[in-house]
């Protein structure tokens, strides 16, 4: 099929885009007539799922009233497609005996950790530029290279991934991604022990780009300064 299709091809694909779905027969292509013997298929399949959510949208939010009675307690919605704030320091934790995560990971860590496979294949340029330190104006004080990642005891949930981090004077500092392995369990018990969220920090992501993707001219439209 791949080798056959004319698809990329970008004058045929915008032709074929311009033409009523009755007339890509014609075309005599072997994916465009695949995709028209699946449509019947996941046609049916969509309308099934529409009816299937419909019902499950109508059951929500008796099941919620239930649970509210029943636990006597509000519940606070996820973060999809809501507004929802929260709020934290940055902390390091120990999730056991002698063991202790601070509350940055570096540069340096990433290049320790590059297996040269995903999900941990670093790029050849990162690993060039942290060789040569070459850390431009993201390096802060008292740090031996840039700062990669964040720990917080913000008690983040499902769809906060992406969500910015600010600091008390409504700065972005990092882009919130993930939890670590302890705080797993945060949607059903939280714990100031060990409830640590994970975000990149923002002055990795403006080093990146920078650096890496050659796109300072972005930073300088935003006016960014010097790492602090």
């Amino acid at each position: 099929l791949y080798g056959r299709t004319r698809l990329g091809d970008k004058d045929f694909a915008l032709a074929a885009l311009d033409k009523p779905a009755a007339d890509l027969g014609a075309l005599d292509d072997p994916l465009l007539e695949l995709a028209a013997s699946l449509y019947p298929v996941t046609k049916a399949l969509r309308a099934r799922e529409d009816a299937w959510g419909g019902a499950l949208d109508a059951l929500y939010p008796p099941l919620l009233e239930v649970k509210s009675r029943f636990e006597a307690q509000d519940f606070v919605p996820d973060a999809n497609s809501t507004l929802r704030l929260t709020f934290g320091r940055i902390r390091g934790y120990s999730p056991a005996d002698a063991v202790h995560y601070r509350p940055f990971t570096t540069l340096d860590g990433v290049l320790e950790k590059s297996t040269g496979r995903e999900p941990f294949d670093t790029p050849a340029k990162i690993f060039d530029l942290g060789r040569a330190r070459d850390f431009g104006r993201f390096k802060p004080e008292g740090f031996d290279s840039v700062p990669a990642c964040i720990l917080y005891d913000a008690d983040t949930t499902g769809g906060n991934s992406g969500s910015p981090v600010l600091n008390a004077r409504g700065e972005l500092v990092g882009v919130n991604f993930d939890r670590t392995f302890e705080a797993t369990i945060n949607d059903y018990a939280w714990s100031p022990d060990y409830s640590r969220s994970i975000g990149v920090d923002i002055r990795y992501v403006l080093w990146v780009t920078e650096k890496f993707a050659g796109a300072g001219f972005l930073l300088d439209e935003m006016g960014v300064g010097p790492a602090r």
